[in-house]
C-alpha cells in the first residue's frame, strides 16, 4: 500500500532501484514513449517477456515484482517497464491501450534488436489495464512481428462503457459489498490525479472527465470524446478477433471491480477464434489469482510462454 501511494504523486511515483536479479534501464526510444524499465537477461535460449501493470500501479508494484520474479525463475528474459500516467512516464496521460499498444510494440523491436535479447522472440503479459494495452497490442498489425511468443492477459477490462459509469457511481449509492473498499480507492486516486491537471477534486463522474480530457487532448484522428474513447479502446468488439498470436485470457467470474460482464463478454467474443483462449476462474477476485492458486498461475505462465512460439 506504501508503493500504490507513492505511484499517485510525481515526486515519488518514478522508481530506479531494481530487485535481486534485475537491473534498471532508462533509454529513448523511436516513436514511442521513453523506455523505464526493470530488466532480467533471463537464458539466451528462452523468449523475453513484457509484464505490464496495471491501473494506478507501476513496474514497481509487488505483484508486477512477484510475477516478473517468477518468470526469471523460469530463465526467461523479462522487460517490466512503467507504462504512461504511471510510474516514470506519470506526466503523459493514458489512452485506455491505444497510445500503449504503440508503446510496446516499438519497445519490443527496440529490446530485441540489441544485447542481451538480440533476436529472441518477445511475448507479453498485461495485468488489469495492462491486460488491456495487451489485447490492444496483440491486435495491431504487427504484433505477429513483436510478439511472435503470444500475449497472456490477467483481469483485462470489457463491457468498458459499463465498467466505466459503475465507478463514477457515487460510493453513497452504491450496494456495500466487497467492492465499496476498492472503488473508494480507485476513486480517491483518480481525484489526486485530476486535480494535478485542472479536474476538481470533487468533480463528479471523475473517470468520464478524465477519459473526455484525454481524448480531448490527442490530435484527430484519436477519438475526440469520453464516448468514443470508450468505445474505441472496448476489446471485444474488434480486436480479438484481429490477434494472429496466442492470446491466453485469464478472468475471474467473482471480479468485485469488472463485474461477471467482463467475463462474460470475453468468453463470447472468443468463441471461435483460432488464436484466443478464455479461462474464467471461479474465483480470485480482481487479480487475485496470483495469491489464491500460485502454482497454477506459475504453471501456466510457464507452459504458455515455453510453447506459444511455436503455433504457427
Amino acid at each position: 500500500m506504501t508503493r500504490r501511494l507513492e505511484n499517485q504523486f510525481a515526486a515519488t511515483a518514478c522508481n530506479e532501484r531494481p530487485w535481486r536479479g534485475f537491473d534498471y534501464v532508462s533509454e529513448s526510444v523511436a516513436g514511442a514513449a521513453p523506455l523505464h524499465a526493470f530488466v532480467h537477461a533471463g537464458d539466451a535460449g528462452k523468449p523475453v517477456i513484457f509484464v505490464v501493470h496495471g491501473l494506478f500501479d507501476s513496474n514497481s508494484n509487488r505483484y508486477v515484482r512477484t510475477i516478473a520474479s517468477a518468470l526469471a525463475d523460469d530463465g526467461f528474459g523479462v522487460i517490466v517497464p512503467d507504462m504512461r500516467w504511471h510510474g516514470c512516464l506519470i506526466g503523459m496521460p493514458s489512452s485506455l491501450g491505444i497510445d500503449e499498444s504503440a508503446d510496446l510494440a516499438a519497445w519490443s523491436r527496440a529490446m530485441t534488436a540489441k544485447p542481451p535479447f538480440a533476436h529472441r522472440k518477445a511475448g507479453m503479459l498485461g495485468v488489469s489495464l495492462g491486460a488491456l494495452d495487451a489485447i490492444d497490442a496483440a491486435a495491431r498489425d504487427d504484433a505477429a512481428a513483436a510478439f511472435p511468443a503470444g500475449v497472456i492477459a490477467l483481469d483485462p477490462p470489457a463491457a468498458i462503457a459499463h465498467i466505466r459509469d459503475a465507478l463514477d457511481q457515487p460510493l453513497l449509492a452504491r450496494h456495500r459489498d466487497s467492492s465499496t473498499l476498492l472503488t473508494g480507492a480507485f476513486r480517491f486516486f483518480l481525484a489526486v490525479r485530476n486535480r494535478r491537471s485542472g479536474i476538481p477534486f470533487w468533480s463528479r463522474r471523475p473517470f468520464f472527465r478524465y477519459l473526455d480530457r484525454a481524448a480531448r487532448e490527442h490530435a484527430p484522428p484519436f477519438p475526440p470524446d469520453a464516448d468514443a474513447l470508450t468505445a474505441a479502446a472496448e476489446p471485444v468488439h474488434d480486436r480479438l478477433a484481429a490477434v494472429r498470436r496466442p492470446l491466453l485470457i485469464i478472468s475471474a467470474k467473482n471480479d468485485p471491480i469488472l463485474t461477471p460482464l467482463a467475463t462474460e463478454a470475453l468468453t463470447t467474443a472468443a468463441a471461435g477464434l483460432t488464436y484466443v483462449h478464455v479461462v474464467a476462474t471461479d474465483g480470485g477476485g480482481h487479480v487475485g489469482i496470483i495469491a489464491r492458486d500460485p502454482q497454477w498461475f506459475a504453471d501456466a505462465m510457464k507452459n504458455f510462454f515455453s510453447n506459444a512460439e511455436r503455433v504457427p
